[in-house]
């Protein structure tokens, strides 16, 4: 291959993308993050509903616990 061929083939490889592709490439790009937001999100409401599943389990048990502790002291 010629200098001047590869010297032009290096130029070429260089150029800036097209608005209209350089768009697409954002709006891809926007909508992977969005994809992600959302499974995060769900998996954040799933840790919230085990949380909030917990705390009603340790009120329970804690309310068994007077109520034996207060059985024992009569």
């Amino acid at each position: 291959m010629p200098k001047s061929a590869a010297l032009g083939a290096a130029s070429r490889r260089r150029v800036r993308p097209r608005p209209a592709e350089l768009l697409n490439v954002v709006e891809g790009q926007i909508a992977e993050l969005c994809r992600d937001l959302a499974v995060e999100g769900k998996r954040m409401r799933q840790l919230q509903e085990q949380a909030d599943e917990l705390r009603r389990v340790i009120r329970q048990w804690a309310s068994h616990s007077e109520a034996r502790s207060d059985g024992d002291m009569s």
